[in-house]
């Protein structure tokens, strides 16, 4: 269609992430430790690498939970919230976390990136944090 502009979704990030996940991941830890140093000692004894495809993988969960909101990927996330619970990892950080991210992926994709796709990851990783946050109120165990 003439004059019809194509506009990025969370699906075109998630393809464009899993196409150079290793990219994404060590830009985003670089500027979440750069920007949040509370956050380096929940990463102690962490393998980065390793850490990165755990990454890759929760924003694939993410972008599932917000497309579908299928059983199976809340549970996932209220145990990975319960894991981060033993972990001892604040609340308050989740926030820091999801605003870097936002800029970090505003950083890869470039000029592609718009506000749309900005709204729906913004939406997809606060509806996710509320079910890792339920995994701090009750123990999930798979």
């Amino acid at each position: 269609m003439p004059g019809k502009t194509w506009r990025m979704t969370i699906q075109d990030s998630l393809q464009k992430v899993l196409e150079k996940r290793d990219m994404l991941s060590s830009m985003f830890y670089e500027a979440f430790f750069q920007r949040h140093p509370e956050a380096v000692p929940f990463f102690k004894d962490v393998n980065l690498k390793h850490q990165g495809v755990l990454l890759t993988m929760s924003l694939m969960v993410v972008e599932r939970h917000y497309a579908h909101g299928y059983p199976s990927t809340a549970l996932y996330l209220k145990y990975l919230g319960h894991k981060h619970h033993v972990r001892s990892v604040p609340r308050e950080l989740y926030p820091k976390w999801i605003d870097t991210l936002l800029s970090v992926l505003a950083q890869f994709h470039g000029p592609e990136w718009d506000k749309e796709a900005e709204r729906q990851w913004r939406e997809a990783l606060e509806r996710s944090t509320e079910a890792m946050l339920s995994g701090y109120e009750e123990p999930v165990h798979v």
